[in-house]
């Protein structure tokens, strides 16, 4: 065997081994990394759209008052809406 067609082997075989290797390995070595960072920027935005959520409900509120629309005051402070202080509603169910 020639040494040009042992180098031609030998990049063959690396190339059609080692390029896919090469990928899995960067593909799981980054994996962990890339989902961290879009976690992260997930929490940025959250962040931000719930201020933004909060600001607008807040608009529509102060418009619906202003137009006598809304038939009692907002309450902010969300303890009262948490479940252990909504009204049990129960229904009595008909026997057939």
């Amino acid at each position: 065997m020639e040494p040009t067609e042992a180098i031609t082997v030998v990049l063959i075989v690396g190339m059609t081994c080692g390029i896919p290797l090469l990928g899995l390995t960067l593909r799981f070595s980054l994996k962990p990394l890339v989902e961290a960072f879009i976690r992260l920027r997930e929490a940025q935005l959250g962040a931000s759209q719930v201020q933004q959520l909060q600001a607008r409900v807040d608009y529509l509120e102060r418009q619906l008052e202003l137009r006598g629309l809304m038939d009692r005051a907002p309450s902010t402070s969300l303890q009262q809406l948490a479940p252990e202080h909504l009204p049990i509603v129960t229904k009595d169910r008909e026997r057939i």
